[in-house]
């Protein structure tokens, strides 16, 4: 997806509620709302009990930076790919079950 700073996201969803954004940091964003641009990470869901987790690593000698997936155990084919969003991002959304509920 496109890498947003901050001020751009915040630009783009003055209201924050960008449905396919992930805040890979406090200073970047990931904006995966163009398909077409973006990998099927896009669809990872949340749960409170994920398969999965990201991690945000630093480019050697850039100042870029990637996100990286990782299973937290194996992963059965066509089982879903989950992983917990956090409390920040349900942070002033309306109550909604999505998953499994949480």
């Amino acid at each position: 997806g496109e890498v947003l700073t901050q001020e751009e996201y915040l630009a783009r969803y003055p209201d924050e509620d960008a449905r396919y954004v992930l805040a890979a940091s406090a200073d970047w964003n990931i904006d995966a709302a163009e398909a077409g641009s973006s990998s099927l990470l896009r669809y990872v869901n949340h749960s409170s009990s994920p398969n999965c987790y990201y991690h945000v690593e630093r480019v050697r000698r850039s100042p870029a930076r990637r996100v990286s997936f990782y299973t937290l155990r194996p992963v059965r084919p066509g089982e879903e790919l989950l992983f917990d969003y956090g409390k920040e991002f349900w942070r002033g959304r309306c109550e909604e079950q999505v998953g499994d509920g949480t």
